[in-house]
């Protein structure tokens, strides 16, 4: 019988065939393989890696993996955003393993996607800083790894590939509905500044008493990404039939039941947002928040609110006082 072929014997197209089909599996649902670049990233507040040819000197390509995910409906608070970046970075080991079962030799690496994506001509990028895709709008998760064994597709060869990527984007034009949904003013024109954008703002647990006054969803804020037109005919996922990554059927409304969190009761929403994302009490402190600003919630969860002013953690007792302050505020105009 003869032995099946080394992936050096093996065309790039095939190559590229395998990984996308194994990527598939694991919910990455396009692939890019594009050319090694180096970026200059100034302040590099995230660490990123800036010089991928340094960096992986190996590496013929840089795969972009997409990671399409459904939105809940503008009115939950469960981040549809961190529930599916983190089933993809763990999907993403998994692939990385069955690709080197397969002969096909990859790293997960950091680099700044976006301007990666914007250097190889693919996707819009949009007012918010995100890059939009013609099937998936901005509701993509972007990962990254480093690739020996495939060398970069020209953009000719990409759209043959994946023709939806040929689908016409138009620019941003005169469309200002993220400028104007923004609470905070941090969309303009000339785009985002980012030490004006909420979600930048909510990367701690630790929040500003103006951003805890006007949080839409937990972790991080998506009120941009439900303004735009370029998602506005994305399905929302159900939040009470909702698949995890584990197979398992869960209702993330109980999950994220603000009544469970206050009382510290966090340990299955963590597991599905992140553990990195949600320590030193966020979620708890969030849900204090989101319970203060509302006066009937925060009248029925009155004395879980207070309760939680001997949490070991400084969010939550801040969380506990920006409660008490509303409650002052609130009492004050009657």
């Amino acid at each position: 019988m003869q032995s099946a072929p080394t992936p050096h014997a093996v065309s790039p197209c095939d190559l590229r065939t395998v990984f996308r089909s194994a990527a598939a599996d694991y919910g990455f649902l396009q692939v890019f393989f594009t050319t090694p670049r180096k970026f200059d990233l100034g302040r590099n507040r995230f660490n990123l890696t800036a010089d991928a040819p340094t960096a992986y000197p190996w590496a013929n390509s840089i795969a972009v993996l997409v990671y399409p995910y459904a939105p809940f409906t503008a009115d939950e608070r469960i981040p549809a955003y961190y529930i599916a970046s983190n089933r993809a970075y763990h999907s993403a080991k998994k692939l990385a393993e069955a690709l080197t079962a397969a002969g096909i030799h990859v790293e997960k690496t950091d680099i700044p996607v976006k301007m990666q994506l914007e250097a190889e001509g693919i996707g819009i990028k949009c007012r918010n800083s995100l890059i939009a895709l013609p099937e998936f709008g901005t509701r993509i998760v972007l990962l990254t790894f480093a690739v020996r064994e495939i060398p970069p597709e020209t953009l000719s060869e990409l759209l043959t590939v994946l023709p939806s990527l040929n689908t016409r984007q138009s620019e941003c034009g005169n469309c200002s509905l993220c400028m104007k949904a923004c609470p905070t003013g941090a969309i303009s024109e000339n785009g985002l500044t980012t030490e004006r954008c909420m979600r930048l703002q909510m990367e701690t647990a630790q929040h500003p008493d103006s951003v805890r006054a006007m949080q839409k969803t937990f972790i991080g804020c998506e009120i941009c990404q439900y303004a735009c037109p370029r998602n506005a005919k994305i399905p929302p996922a159900d939040t009470e039939s909702f698949r995890a990554a584990n197979g398992d059927e869960i209702n993330l409304n109980d999950v994220f039941n603000l009544k469970r969190l206050i009382i510290g009761d966090a340990a299955q929403a963590r597991s599905l947002v992140g553990r990195n994302f949600t320590g030193n009490g966020k979620l708890t402190a969030e849900a204090i928040a989101f319970a203060a600003n509302d006066s009937e919630l925060f009248l029925s969860l009155r004395n879980e609110i207070f309760a939680a002013a001997d949490s070991p953690f400084d969010a939550v007792r801040d969380a506990v006082r920006y409660a008490a302050a509303v409650e002052k505020k609130r009492g004050s105009r009657f």
